[in-house]
């Protein structure tokens, strides 16, 4: 991902690009990342919080699965709606199926009522230690921050080097769980976790 967004120099303008994990020409995310539901949702937060405009496919947010061989297996139809179907997403989504809508839904709410993930600027920073940052932020001040630990391991992340962005801050919220983030300096990121963090004076 770092990579790939360092090439946004290439672009008129990289925030009219499409980001998206998959489609209906590709396998669904979900089998390509194995059904490892912690990678599922760090691959949402960064579809949420990137520039562009996110694409997400139908069922993703609830963990359709399949791989594209043939087309046809990632196109089936969306459980519930139609007469005979015994799951029916719309009215009850059970288990991981639930938690996955409520995770989505929580950061796509979040996105729409935070202009600075829609129309902000992004500013990455070398991923170190398998934990990548990158910021979202505005002239008016707003700032949030992803940071996602990839590794198996929890990590402590020195946050001074983030100062250029930070500077101002001096805690966070993590959007999804609410959690307090009191010191920006010292950021203890737990293992396969990826943090939404809205920046606070």
């Amino acid at each position: 991902l770092y990579r790939a967004l360092q090439g946004d120099w290439m672009y008129t303008d990289a925030t009219r690009n499409v980001p998206f994990l998959d489609n209906h020409d590709m396998s669904r995310f979900y089998s390509v990342i194995g059904e490892d539901f912690a990678k599922y949702k760090m691959g949402i937060a960064w579809l949420l919080t990137l520039r562009g405009t996110p694409q997400l496919y139908y069922g993703t947010e609830v963990l359709m699965k399949n791989f594209s061989d043939p087309d046809g297996k990632v196109r089936e139809d969306f459980p519930g709606g139609f007469a005979g179907d015994k799951t029916n997403y719309f009215v009850n989504r059970p288990g991981q199926a639930g938690e996955a809508f409520d995770y989505v839904s929580k950061l796509a709410n979040y996105r729409k009522a935070h202009p600075v993930l829609s129309s902000g600027k992004l500013m990455q920073f070398i991923p170190q230690d398998g934990v990548y940052t990158y910021f979202r932020y505005n002239d008016a001040g707003e700032c949030v921050m992803v940071i996602a630990n990839n590794t198996k391991d929890e990590k402590t992340v020195d946050g001074t080097r983030f100062a250029e962005r930070t500077g101002g801050f001096s805690s966070g919220t993590e959007v999804v769980s609410g959690a307090s983030i009191s010191d920006l300096k010292t950021l203890k990121v737990p293992a396969h976790t990826a943090w939404v963090v809205e920046l606070r004076k």
